[in-house]
């Protein structure tokens, strides 16, 4: 009796220890991409409003350079397997990709004019957005901006002008009721 029960359960485990393994890979985390991780700490700046030692609003914003540019879509490639669609918009503008995070719900929505004022100040002119993207979903950019979370929300900013070299000095200046922001480069 005891040789029957073992063949079967010998051939059982020999079956289950030869199945061929699916291949599975897991994409670095942002700051473990090196290559990466380098260049988008060159191009970014972060900022914590706070006020009376109550955090009004976190802003980061990434100023999307040639090298940033290059750098995400290569990281974009190497994770989905295809090509990032909106850096092609961005390759024709300057562009800015901003994560904010605030408690206060109303000022969630950098896209809000009535709420937030957004200026570029280069070459001694004042720009405005040509035009506020916001993001979704947040889990497709969240492998390349280590901010997003459940709570921020995110955009891409685009401003009519020639497409950012990287070395042009600007500001991005992010204004709300709770305070603003001047991001330099």
């Amino acid at each position: 009796m005891p040789t029957r029960c073992f063949v079967p359960l010998f051939i059982l485990l020999t079956a289950c220890l030869s199945s061929p393994e699916p291949e599975v890979t897991y994409p670095l985390e942002a700051h473990e991409d090196k290559p990466y991780f380098t260049v988008y700490e060159a191009a970014s700046v972060q900022y914590d409003v706070i006020h009376n030692f109550e955090t009004k609003f976190k802003a980061h914003i990434t100023r999307v350079t040639p090298q940033f540019q290059q750098a995400l879509t290569q990281r974009y490639a190497h994770i989905w397997n295809e090509p990032q669609p909106l850096m092609q918009e961005a390759s024709e503008k300057t562009a800015f990709f901003v994560t904010i995070y605030t408690a206060n719900s109303e000022l969630q929505d950098v896209a809000d004019t009535d709420v937030w004022n957004i200026q570029l100040l280069v070459d001694g002119q004042t720009l405005k957005p040509s035009a506020i993207r916001k993001l979704k979903p947040k889990e497709r950019w969240q492998p390349f901006f280590p901010e997003i979370n459940l709570w921020s929300l995110e955009f891409l900013i685009l401003f009519d002008r020639q497409p950012d070299n990287g070395t042009d000095p600007m500001k991005l200046i992010l204004s709300s009721p709770d305070g603003s922001v001047r991001a330099e480069w």
